[in-house]
């Protein structure tokens, strides 16, 4: 005759049985804080194979619970830029393409020139830039220019004059000076 199911396997098994059969009473009895003070939760977690457990996650339905609009609500931008460095950031613009993107008309259409210009001191730049200078020379070169010119047609109207005078009064035009007598010395 075979010995009772109880019987076989020795005391260990009677012992899990009878375990088995408290624990869930016990678990059902006693409050969860109280069985927590009794569980080292450091040694627990050590345990736990975080790889084995992200394998399992569902990444595509972890994502789609997350309320994006909230989650953007929560973060504190003036942190976040102050967090960028500005001068990596500028290294990766692409200048070029940005220049071609920029509407310049656009951008002067919105240009108020008369209070721009309101504070452009005018007149120092006019000083600054040479024109009075070239204006004057201009000026008096034309001025001379002029003046050698009204000279040049009255001498020449001298000359004619004086030809015409000395034919009048029979004058011997050899002996006449070809010149005022001043001009005659200079020359």
């Amino acid at each position: 005759m075979s010995a009772p199911a109880e019987s076989s396997g020795g005391p260990g098994q009677l012992l899990g049985r009878l375990a088995g059969k408290v624990t869930g009473r016990v678990v059902e009895t006693v409050q969860p804080d109280i069985i927590l003070q009794h569980v080292d939760v450091d040694a627990l977690v050590d345990r736990i194979d975080i790889n084995r457990l992200l394998a399992k996650v569902d990444a595509n339905h972890l994502l789609d619970r997350i309320e994006v609009d909230r989650l953007i609500d929560r973060i504190d931008l003036e942190h976040l830029i102050d967090r960028i460095d500005m001068d990596r950031l500028i290294d990766r613009i692409d200048m070029e393409r940005l220049i071609e993107r920029i509407d310049l008309n656009r951008i002067l259409a919105t240009v108020d020139l008369d209070a721009l210009l309101q504070d452009v001191d005018l007149e120092g730049l006019v000083q600054r830039s040479g024109v009075p200078d070239i204006v004057a020379q201009s000026t008096s070169r034309v001025a001379g220019s002029a003046l050698d010119l009204a000279r040049r047609q009255l001498a020449g109207l001298d000359a004619v004059l004086a030809r015409v005078v000395n034919h009048l009064l029979r004058r011997d035009t050899p002996s006449q000076p070809s010149a005022p007598p001043l001009l005659l010395e200079e020359a």
